[in-house]
């Protein structure tokens, strides 16, 4: 066991940061993407270093998978992460933290989770249920997607779309139950998914195909043993460190939803083989864990982030780090919303320097800036300036052609001059040489 580390807060904040691959060159060959755009090889690296990147059906402005690897590689063709997961399966889907892109080697270290998803009370009341009202559909519906895989639930021969709102689920909100699509047979994929017995095979227009596992996940990595509960849980809370760069128990439960007590006691047996080491951060209430090769070079990062990203995922530690409060605003009624819809916020150097809330009118070609607000202490004049050309490059990538900024917030009105007198001086550059 190494000795405790002792860190400033500026020195937590920039290890983390670079743990999550902000404010760091793109690294090897830009393979597989197109002119001055990253490739393969810097999507999978990204992946690995990440450990889990959340997906989301939000498509306001792009994916939020898409956007966190922009956040940190730059352009790059959405096809090839595309490829990457559902024809290569270098990359998987399954519940990391929430739904989630996984490196694939980390497999065999969440089938623990399946298994213990196949013998929870809940699935069982599913089955049992299904066996009384659908007698043999459960069956049958296995037999098809191997048969006729990969498959949504739309396509299967049989939906089981329900004719009348179920007695049992008479006290739910409609928005409660869209996940259901009002169909046994979408409920049946994502409950044989859980337990590992289907995997997401691809994806249209968002709504996901299963197949069946061995026939998604390379042989090489299905057929291994599944890893024992504990050594699992050690492979994702090393990976959770390594991801994090400095983080406390808490931060490591919340990585992969592992329970709290075994976190602990996986960060110490890793402690004690020399894994990962214990430090302290100034400041902070609760002891933390390192990664060994943590890097702590100022980080000076220009980055739009996903409401999802991990960076935000857990809000005390966006505060403990970063002097921000996440305000997720996608549920709260509009009139009740401070920042707006889908707000991203806007990492500047090592901070958070504002947030934005952005739409693209793809209709229009137009990114759509409803409100930008700026962050207490950041300065205005440069926020500003590197916002407008933040929004310049994503614009650029979701092949908008303009940008437009409303009156919300208090960076508003100096963002939108900025956007204007760009825009004006690109109206005035003469045409290049035609292409024959």
């Amino acid at each position: 066991m190494g000795d405790a580390v002792e860190m400033s807060a500026a020195q937590a904040r920039n290890a983390a940061l670079a743990a999550q691959q902000l404010g760091r060159p793109a690294r090897g060959p830009r393979s597989g993407g197109g002119a001055g755009q990253a490739g393969a090889s810097e999507l999978n690296q990204t992946a690995v270093a990440l450990g889990a990147i959340q997906i989301d059906a939000v498509n306001v402005l792009t994916r939020s998978h898409y956007l966190s690897f922009y956040s940190r590689i730059g352009p790059f063709p959405t096809s090839v992460l595309d490829g990457l997961t559902y024809r290569q399966h270098r990359l998987f889907e399954y519940w990391g933290h929430s739904a989630s892109l996984m490196p694939v080697r980390l497999y065999p270290a969440l089938r623990w989770r399946m298994e213990e998803y196949a013998r929870s009370k809940h699935y069982s009341a599913f089955r049992d249920r299904m066996g009384r009202e659908r007698p043999g559909y459960l069956d049958a519906l296995l037999a098809e997607v191997a048969e006729r895989g990969p498959l949504a639930w739309t396509e299967l021969s049989d939906p089981a779309r329900w004719q009348n709102l179920p007695p049992r689920l008479a006290r739910y909100a409609d928005s409660t139950l869209a996940w259901h699509g009002r169909s046994d047979g979408k409920a049946a994929l994502e409950w044989l998914y859980g337990a590992g017995i289907l995997a997401i095979a691809g994806r249209r227009n968002f709504e996901p195909r299963y197949d069946l596992a061995e026939r998604v996940i390379p042989a090489e990595i299905n057929s291994a043993p599944p890893l024992p509960r504990e050594e699992a849980q050690r492979a994702l809370v090393l990976t959770a460190v390594k991801a994090l760069g400095v983080a406390t128990v808490r931060d490591l439960a919340d990585y992969f939803r592992l329970p709290a007590a075994e976190t602990r006691a996986r960060a110490r047996e890793l402690t004690e083989d020399g894994k990962i080491r214990p430090g302290t951060v100034a400041g902070w209430e609760h002891a933390a864990y390192l990664d060994p090769d943590f890097d702590a070079t100022p980080v000076s990062a220009r980055a739009l982030l996903s409401p999802f990203d991990s960076v935000t995922w857990q809000r005390d530690r966006a505060e403990r780090l970063l002097g921000y409060r996440h305000v997720f605003e996608l549920y709260v009624p509009p009139a009740k919303r401070r920042y707006g819809y889908y707000v991203l916020p806007f990492l500047l150097g090592d901070t958070i320097a504002a947030r934005v809330d952005l739409k693209a009118a793809r209709d229009a070609g137009t990114l759509l800036v409803l409100a930008a607000h700026l962050e207490p202490a950041a300065p205005a004049a440069q926020t500003a300036s590197e916002l407008a050309e933040e929004l310049r490059s994503i614009a650029n990538w979701l092949s908008l052609d303009s940008i437009q900024v409303s009156g919300s917030g208090d960076l508003s009105a100096h963002l939108r001059k900025l956007v204007q007198a760009s825009a004006g001086r690109a109206a005035r550059r003469p045409p290049g040489p035609a292409c024959r």
